[in-house]
């Protein structure tokens, strides 16, 4: 009896996964800029840290007081974000790192409205050898 009860889990298991894994998964973003939008490649951090100059030091309660922006190195430029179309979870990981790319379209007042939003690349691990 108690074989025929966990080969009977174990087949509703293998079934169960077999349509999870044949549902379609939710794609990724499409990752570029469509007609009449621009991608942008700077540092992400509040209104307030880039006014003060702190890129990666930004502490991250200045959130709650200021929106979030978009400072482009090379045209020295802050762009602010309209995050209505990316949600917020996503773009959290990317707040006081350089490389982030942000794709939508550019509004008045330099105001970017997010389409589409790549984090940096991770940065590469290095070993201490002080220790050994």
């Amino acid at each position: 009896m108690k074989k025929f009860v966990f080969a009977s889990l174990f087949a509703g298991f293998l079934t169960a996964s077999a349509f999870a894994a044949a549902a379609p998964a939710k794609g990724p973003v499409d990752d570029k800029p469509m007609a009449g939008e621009i991608e942008k490649k700077g540092v992400l951090a509040t209104e307030e840290c880039i006014s003060k100059g702190y890129f990666k030091d930004c502490r991250l309660d200045t959130t709650v007081n200021s929106p979030i922006a978009l400072y482009v190195h090379s045209e020295g430029a802050m762009y602010k974000l309209d995050t209505a179309g990316v949600t917020l979870s996503e773009v959290d990981g990317g707040i006081g790192k350089n490389n982030v790319t942000v794709i939508g379209t550019l509004e008045k007042g330099n105001v970017i409205k997010m389409r589409a939003y790549k984090a940096p690349p991770p940065e590469a691990k290095s070993f201490f050898k002080g220790c050994l």
